[in-house]
């Protein structure tokens, strides 16, 4: 029982000194050596086994030299309990030796490790902060990586992921330049204590990107009481999927916080692509930062002009609209003249390259009708979602009938009413899965719009659209109909998956959202541009076919193809052919146009 307890004890001391981590265990193990070292010295003294006239010092000094050497005696150095005592010194030496070495690259990786796992201190100023991080969505992280061009700027992403997987999966997706960089924090983004490490009072821009209402709300707390103090917020977006209206407004207001309601925006945009396909990857280009952008600046040249004049004679770069009290007025009339405090929407690959060309001598066109739209008959939309009635209003208003289909368990979903809309809608909830019910629905309409279904993981809502996409096209393969598909895809990793045929579009959430972000964090003001871009009572974007619009594409220079638009009321901003999605305008020279090229335009259809 005696016997028990020693070794208790003595395991219990040993517990204790190794529980206080390298500095004990080299404190252990020294104690250790030179208590053996002490030991021999002390027979050795004993014994005579010295050479005469030693002090004890020198002797175990020598003895203590022998250990850290680990030298082994010979048959020759001497007797028995020589050759014993010093092969005990020599196996002490080794001992120590080797448990020296590994408590020190033990902890020297453990350090490593540390610095690893362990947030860094973020000392930078006029950073970028994004609070959210999914893995398989990279599109934000590019954008603002094309957006830094040639200049120094860090980008920090704040998850409560492990740092180093966050960074093995962008660095494995995404190109980072030395001028870029990145650096990952693992942090509760809900958690102001946890967010002190990104230096956010000191950030350029914050991009609070996550889906759910409750955890961006609380995100935005969590910014707020860091920033408690600060009179001067950074340029703070805020994205997520449900109305704007769960964010405190006073908020908003005050510290100038831009939202964007990402389900809102794919839904507009879906209502756009589903009659112009086309449309949407002209407006991906747009909002690319890899080429032209949106700037807000002054023209001094201006002053004095008519909006008209300005347009017609700009080149380098095309005037889009006004910036004025506030507000953005995309195309506005001719002949408004231009003031001092105006500031132009000016779309140009590098900023302050516009030039205007001799406006003062620049005559308007006279305003010409343009041909009738022609009615659309028909279009099938297959699933539901929150956004339905969103995408229903968007739709242009030369749609006869829009036909809503889904399963049986789909009819308990809230329809919309037809009272509230231009079209006739019509709801049909057969088996959409078997081919001839599929095919008896959708033989008939020239488009064809398919949702995700948001009440299911993304991955699940994006395998099942896929998979209706592929019977759809099996059938217009296979009965000869010449329908388009516009799906929702909410993972960018899977629209990679559909390759593409003519006539589809795919509206990828996180690709979209993540551009607009991208921008907006750059420029506020372009939130209010794109909103008015997708808002189907504004001016919005238009991919329009010459012969559509009874132009005469032969040897039409630049110039006149402008100014045959602009008479119609369109402000052109590009050319989309088969090998390119976007020609920006030209000063001078031919517009080169052939069959199937068409044209981006800014107007009210």
């Amino acid at each position: 029982m005696n016997k028990n307890s020693l070794r208790k004890r003595f395991r219990y001391w040993l517990d204790r000194r190794m529980a206080k981590g390298t500095s004990g265990m080299v404190k252990l193990l020294v104690t250790t050596v030179l208590g053996s070292v002490l030991i021999v010295s002390l027979l050795v003294l004993a014994f005579g086994l010295h050479k005469d006239g030693k002090s004890f010092l020198a002797i175990f000094w020598d003895n203590f030299r022998s250990a850290m050497s680990s030298s082994f005696p010979s048959s020759e150095s001497g007797g028995l309990l020589y050759i014993v005592l010093y092969t005990f010194l020599g196996l002490i030496g080794m001992v120590f030796t080797g448990m020296l070495i590994g408590i020190f690259s033990g902890g020297i990786r453990g350090k490593l490790l540390a610095l690893q796992k362990n947030n860094p201190q973020i000392v930078d100023q006029g950073h970028i902060v994004i609070l959210g991080f999914r893995y398989g969505e990279y599109a934000l992280l590019e954008q603002l990586i094309n957006a830094s061009g040639r200049y120094r700027r860090t980008i920090v992403v704040a998850e409560n992921y492990e740092r180093t997987d966050m960074e093995d999966a962008v660095r494995q997706n995404i190109n980072v330049p030395k001028n870029v960089r990145l650096t990952f924090i693992k942090a509760d983004i809900t958690n102001p204590n946890a967010l002190e490490c990104c230096a956010i009072p000191n950030a350029g821009s914050l991009i609070i990107h996550v889906r759910e209402r409750g955890l961006a709300v609380k995100s935005l707390l969590a910014v707020s009481a860091l920033l408690r103090d600060k009179e001067k917020w950074p340029r703070t977006v805020v994205s997520f999927e449900s109305e704007r209206s769960v964010l405190p407004t006073n908020m908003l207001d005050e510290k100038h916080i831009e939202t964007l309601h990402t389900s809102s925006v794919v839904a507009r945009t879906i209502a756009r692509a589903a009659t112009q396909t086309g449309v949407f990857e002209a407006f991906m280009d747009i909002i690319n930062y890899q080429g032209f952008e949106f700037y807000f600046d002054p023209i001094p040249k201006a002053e004095g002009l008519t909006f008209g004049q300005a347009y017609l004679s700009c080149y380098n770069g095309t005037i889009a609209g006004l910036y004025r009290d506030g507000k953005v007025v995309l195309g506005p009339d001719p002949n408004i003249l231009l003031q001092k405090d105006d500031l132009f929407i000016i779309f140009e690959e590098d900023r302050w390259s516009i030039e205007l060309d001799d406006p003062k001598n620049t005559e308007l066109p006279r305003r010409t009708s343009r041909p009738a739209v022609p009615e659309i008959p028909e279009i099938v939309i297959i699933g539901f979602n929150n956004d339905i009635t969103t995408v229903i209003d968007e739709l242009p208003d030369n749609i006869k009938t829009i036909k809503l289909c889904g399963l049986k368990q789909d009819e308990k979903a809230s329809l919309p009413d037809d009272g509230e809309f231009a079209s006739a809608i019509e709801a049909d909830f057969r088996n959409i899965n078997r081919e001839k019910t599929l095919y008896d629905i959708v033989k008939d309409a020239p488009h064809i719009i398919v949702l995700s279904d948001r009440k299911k993981p993304a991955e699940d809502a994006d395998t099942e659209v896929m998979l209706r996409i592929m019977k759809l096209r099996d059938i217009k393969k296979k009965y000869g109909l010449g329908f388009t598909i516009t799906a929702e895809i909410r993972s960018e990793n899977n629209r990679k998956l559909l390759n593409y045929e003519a006539g589809d579009d795919f509206v990828v959430a996180t690709d979209m959202s993540s551009m607009i972000l991208a921008q907006i964090s750059e420029e506020p003001r372009r939130n209010a541009l794109f909103s008015e871009f997708l808002d189907e009572n504004g001016a919005e974007i238009y991919l329009k076919m010459p012969e559509q619009l009874g132009i005469d594409i032969t040897d039409i220079s630049f110039g006149d193809l402008r100014r045959q638009l602009y008479s119609m009321g369109y402000v052109l901003l590009g050319i989309k052919t088969a090998e390119k999605p976007f020609i920006p305008y030209e000063k001078d020279g031919p517009a080169g146009l052939k069959p199937g090229d068409g044209l981006i335009v800014i107007g009210e259809e």
